[in-house]
């Protein structure tokens, strides 16, 4: 029988990540240094999320680059980070996002000096 695996093969049955903080703007950025586990806990979506994971991607980024559901790559993107084997960027609070209107202003400004 081939064909598409079933999510909750991919993640063991495991439906959610075992952190909360894991948002889909998070971060993701595979460690160096991070020893591949010996008993074989990586499985190959979990070494597929690592190669990709060279640079800063979202989680959101690795979902569509894997072409996996988000849920799916949240769960592994959270069984790495437990391994240590990612390091993970949580997302900048509301409060410390720069407002809307100020944004607008500077846009402004910039195509005035055209």
């Amino acid at each position: 029988m081939s064909g598409p695996v079933r999510p909750y093969v991919i993640t063991g049955g495991r439906s959610r990540p075992s952190r909360e903080a894991l948002a889909l703007e998070s971060l993701v950025s595979a460690l160096p240094e991070a020893p591949e586990p010996p008993d074989g806990t990586l499985n190959r979506e979990h070494r597929r999320i690592l190669a990709i994971c060279r640079s800063l991607l979202s989680v959101a980024e690795v979902a569509a680059h894997l072409s996996l559901p988000l849920g799916v790559v949240k769960v592994l993107v959270g069984d790495l980070w437990d391994l240590r084997a990612v390091q993970v960027l949580p997302p900048v609070p509301q409060a410390e996002r720069l407002p809307t209107t100020l944004l607008e202003e500077v846009l402004v400004g910039l195509r005035q000096l055209r």
